[in-house]
């Protein structure tokens, strides 16, 4: 077995369309180029195979894997990484996608009479029917930390009203989802946190029914990239749930045909603290994802860890891993060069003794500058000498 290392180059550094379908439902920092996976599954797996990514993030790996014919799972300790896997590839019915409108106009008219009645606006009482005004509807603002410093007051009201439509609704439960996700990927925009990758507060002045009309805008893309989806992807099972592979695997011994992944960069990422907001809205324990994330900036800058830690917890991931693939099979992994306390760490020789511990082989390898991927999304991380490194390994039993 060998990589394809032209076309994975050529992925790399040529690729357009990073979110086509289904990946532009959300944002997450650090995603995969589709291509990557699509391109892995294709060449090691066949159709109706079993492909893993366990840790599967926004779903990019399990999305390639529907799509192109085969049944896959996903696990990440990051509730709102297995939420956004799993809407990414649960089709939806054309006809529940023929109701956004209808629901998007009944939200709209709560708003209106939110306005109205709180005085905000006079105009807006025109836009409301007069039997409306007396509708039976109430809301709940959630409780959090700094709630008033990281929103203004009416986004609160809005952000409530959106959800709570959402909830009191009599869709099934993967409609809704399909909703709050689209709720979710406005949160940050409307918030007065700085950017999806910067967690400072800053003034934004949020115009009235802005959130609104970013939900709506969302929403109906979503709905046309979830007709396509519907079109091109197969029925196979696509299953994401929240775990952690350094405890426990869910599948059982031998019964994954492939797996494809990419885990955290060692002091790369804080990933709870990017969707810490988004995770208030959801009702999503993001305090479980922030002492458990596997290589954070928490563990390796704030709290000083070395890379001991990161090797210690990729070991019993391995060893998991080891279990769950079938003999033979192949494991790709995409992983980056990294930097603890000025040490420069490459990814590729943690790898190959994590191989060698846990009873895989490595094969072959395609390595490039890591600023021609998309994880490289902040420029504080684009340290020239830092390469991406697609690792080719097998199981060995």
């Amino acid at each position: 077995m060998n990589l394809k290392k032209e076309e994975l180059l050529d992925i790399v550094t040529h690729s357009a369309n990073t979110t086509y379908l289904t990946h532009k439902f959300h944002s997450f920092p650090g995603k995969f180029i589709p291509q990557i996976p699509n391109l892995l599954i294709r060449q090691f797996s066949s159709e109706g195979d079993t492909v893993f990514d366990p840790f599967c993030g926004s779903g990019t790996t399990l999305v390639e894997a529907k799509l192109s014919g085969r049944h896959s799972i996903g696990t990440d300790i990051h509730p709102l990484s297995v939420f956004m896997s799993k809407v990414k590839t649960t089709k939806i019915d054309r006809e529940l996608l023929e109701y956004i409108p209808s629901m998007l106009k009944l939200v709209e008219k709560r708003l209106d009479n939110f306005y109205a009645k709180s005085g905000s606006s006079k105009t807006l009482l025109n836009f409301v029917d007069q039997s409306f005004l007396n509708e039976d509807f109430s809301y709940k603002i959630p409780e959090f930390p700094n709630r008033d410093h990281w929103f203004e007051n009416h986004v609160l009201h809005e952000l409530a009203i959106i959800k709570a439509s959402i909830g009191m609704s009599d869709y099934n439960s993967d409609f809704r989802d399909f909703l709050l996700l689209a709720l979710s990927s406005i949160i940050v925009a409307v918030s007065n946190q700085d950017s999806e990758t910067r967690y400072a507060a800053v003034k934004k002045e949020i115009p009235w029914k802005h959130p609104f009309l970013l939900f709506k805008n969302k929403l109906l893309d979503m709905r046309e990239r979830m007709r396509e989806f519907c079109l091109k992807a197969s029925d196979c099972r696509a299953q994401a749930i929240v775990g952690d592979c350094r405890k426990t695997c869910v599948m059982p011994d031998d019964s994954i045909d492939l797996i494809v992944t990419s885990p955290p960069y060692p002091n790369t990422y804080d990933y709870y603290l990017y969707h810490k907001m988004r995770m208030f809205w959801l009702d999503m324990d993001w305090e479980s994802a922030k002492f458990n994330e596997i290589g954070s900036r928490l563990k390796h800058s704030s709290q000083r860890e070395g890379i001991e830690s990161y090797i210690n917890d990729m070991t019993e991931c391995f060893k998991h891993f080891h279990k769950a693939l079938n003999s033979e099979k192949p494991f790709v992994i995409v992983i980056g060069d990294s930097i603890i306390r000025k040490e420069f760490l490459k990814a590729d020789e943690i790898v190959e003794d994590l191989a060698e511990k846990t009873g895989f082989k490595v094969l072959d390898e395609v390595c490039y500058d890591l600023g021609y991927a998309s994880k490289a999304f902040n420029p504080a991380f684009r340290n020239k000498a830092k390469q991406e490194h697609i690792i080719l390994l097998q199981n060995v039993k």
